[in-house]
């Protein structure tokens, strides 16, 4: 312990004494390691926004039927419990699905709007959640603004049969919540899948409401179509080439995901390309800078071996990690700097305040380990040179 002790302090002194080189290895790691971590925090930001961007819209990791058809209920059970499927509802068919929304005591009032089936932590409704009530109701932005609604207010819905048939069921109802703006632009309620199946009967079967909302309650053979979720938005392309593979028409945004999954793989690679051929640049001229510091030192070397110090070959190994701690603390400094500078400028042009460049923990991390293993790496040639030089050789006069 005592003698590796040695050795550290003999590396830090030595490197005080040829400072001038010392400051200029350290001035060549800043100078390298600064852009680079300024090029790898605004490579992240930019991907994180447009990630975030896209996990922000609630339709992103949506996958839809396109058109109505036969889908077998153990079909759809199937598909939920696909790993990469976080949620998933079926759909009642479209004409059926259209009632008219009466807000009370203002009958002149009526919109139109359309039933969705919805549950319990739908990701579109988010970051409301739909109740477990089988008669609730949660309205769209645009129906509650048109019509000066809001949580709690009274409504009935009127629900005429199809085919001519003048009959007309009214049902109160009472609105849950407000959908965030985002969720849908379109005069829309989201109710449960009972309520939804119980309009889609009534209006199609000459029953009465009281055994349409008791044949509401039990799942049907087939539904006309779905919606789902991605778990994540990485699954959507999968979940996508699936589905069409299986000859099934779907609309989804798996187009808008594939293009961010290519951006962040081409900034990838070129950041590598980059860093690579940047840090290349600098470990070759430490790894220069040991070595012939090794080869000017090669008497005082010999000597010092010849009076008994050991473990010498570890002087270059711990200079290269001085030189590399210091100079990625200092690139860090002026990263940081740097990156504060471009979130500031470009505060007001990105969208909720978003940073631009992002220098987050991971990162600094990564390039800590990295430059510390390059270091380490370059080092070796010159600690083995160390190695190679006999005791005599200090006491011999070339």
């Amino acid at each position: 312990m005592k003698s590796f002790l040695l050795i550290v302090r003999l590396a830090w002194r030595d490197l005080l004494a040829e400072r001038v080189l010392a400051l200029c290895l350290l001035i060549g790691l800043t100078a390298t390691a600064a852009p680079l971590l300024v090029l790898a925090g605004l490579r992240t930001g930019l991907v994180e926004g447009l990630r975030s961007s896209l996990l922000e819209n609630p339709h992103v990791r949506e996958i839809s039927s396109a058109s109505n058809k036969e889908y077998p209920t153990e079909w759809l059970a199937e598909l939920k419990q696909n790993p990469i499927v976080s949620y998933l509802v079926p759909k009642t068919r479209t004409l059926a699905a259209s009632v008219l929304l009466v807000p009370d005591k203002r009958p002149a009032d009526g919109r139109h709007i359309a039933l969705i089936p919805s549950s319990p932590d739908d990701p579109l409704l988010f970051p409301q959640s739909m109740p477990a009530s089988s008669r609730a109701l949660i309205l769209s932005s645009a129906t509650a603004t048109a019509l000066h609604l809001k949580a709690g207010d009274k409504v009935e819905i009127h629900i005429p049969r199809l085919g001519g048939d003048s009959e007309t069921t009214v049902l109160p109802l009472v609105i849950n919540d407000i959908a965030s703006p985002r969720t849908s632009l379109q005069d829309v309620g989201f109710v449960s899948l009972r309520l939804a199946q119980a309009v889609e009967i009534y209006r199609e079967n000459p029953v009465s409401w009281q055994e349409a909302w008791l044949r509401g309650a039990t799942l049907a053979p087939t539904y006309p179509g779905f919606r789902l979720y991605a778990r994540h938005i990485e699954d959507v392309p999968t979940l996508d080439k699936d589905l069409r593979a299986q000859g099934i028409e779907i609309t989804s945004r798996a187009g808008d995901v594939e293009d961010l999954l290519t951006l962040d793989n081409r900034l990838t690679l070129l950041f590598r390309l980059t860093a690579f051929l940047g840090i290349l640049g600098f470990f070759a001229s430490l790894s220069a800078g040991l070595w012939s510091g090794v080869q000017r030192k090669r008497l005082t070397l010999a000597t010092m071996q010849f009076l008994g110090v050991r473990r010498l070959m570890l002087l270059p190994v711990l200079q290269g990690q001085f030189l590399a701690i210091t100079g990625i603390l200092a690139a860090f400094s002026g990263a940081f700097g740097v990156a504060h500078i471009i979130n500031i400028t470009f505060s007001t042009t990105l969208p909720s305040g978003r940073p631009l460049c992002i220098l987050d923990g991971i990162l600094c991390l990564e390039a800590c380990i990295a430059t510390s293993a390059g270091a380490f790496i370059v080092s070796l040639a010159a600690a083995l040179r160390t190695a190679r030089i006999e005791p005599w050789e200090g006491i011999i006069t070339p």
